[in-house]
């Protein structure tokens, strides 16, 4: 099987994924929903329209694991892509012809990898620039997936905290909303890390004769930094 087929496949496995997670998502949101509302109208208490604030820990799940699935299949495809078995282009190109996927979803995945511009300044890219260019959208990506998936955890906290102090009506429980702090602190830990990362490839990339800064900076200025601030950015791109 081609590398191009073994692609798409991953891609269209990818989507398949997340719209049945996303299925399962509904489903539960509507059975918490509904089933929160029907219980406290027949025990005529509002103490059951507490369970609605589970929604926040579902959606938090959900978020994490479509992060991680997202993760999972730019890897895939950017491992070769390095090596020049792949161009995102042409694969673009290929995948957004198949009438059977939602065009939207599609492109949401397909806008989060990096573009030359066209196929032929793409297959021009070296293998050590893919490999710069590569160390910086992963790290932007797997950042934001970081971000979401810590950011849904407070959330999560501060619903299970919520709910356990009106479920024993004490505010003692309250006391857990210190908590929401640690996933916040957590992030910036694990963002340092990627980042620092981040920074050796790319200077093991550069230190390669084929490396073309020109073309390097060409494709990530079009990249969206979003969540990367301005001093990380430095941080990631500077020199030695």
């Amino acid at each position: 099987m081609s590398t191009y087929r073994l692609a798409i496949d991953q891609t269209t496995q990818t989507i398949d994924r997340r719209s049945k997670h996303f299925r399962n998502l509904i489903v539960a949101v509507t059975f918490v929903g509904l089933g929160s509302t029907l219980w406290a109208g027949i025990a005529w208490s509002w103490l059951p329209l507490t369970g609605i604030f589970l929604l926040v820990p579902f959606c938090g799940l959900y978020l994490f694991i479509d992060g991680k699935l997202l993760d999972h299949w730019r890897q895939e495809l950017f491992s070769v892509w390095e090596k020049g078995e792949i161009d995102f282009q042409a694969l673009h190109d290929a995948v957004i012809s198949i009438s059977t996927l939602p065009k939207d979803s599609v492109l949401g995945m397909l806008d989060t990898l990096p573009s030359a511009g066209d196929l032929v300044a793409e297959q021009g890219i070296s293998t050590s620039t893919r490999k710069a260019v590569a160390a910086v959208v992963t790290t932007i990506n797997t950042c934001r997936s970081d971000a979401i998936a810590l950011t849904a955890a407070g959330y999560t906290i501060t619903g299970c905290v919520i709910i356990a102090a009106i479920a024993f009506w004490q505010w003692q429980p309250l006391l857990g909303l210190f908590v929401v702090g640690l996933p916040l602190l957590l992030q910036k830990w694990i963002r340092a890390k990627r980042l620092k990362s981040a920074r050796e490839r790319l200077r093991a990339a550069q230190n390669v004769s084929d490396f073309s800064l020109e073309k390097f900076m060409n494709i990530v200025s079009e990249i969206h930094w979003t969540p990367i601030s301005t001093s990380e950015k430095k941080t990631i791109m500077s020199g030695p």
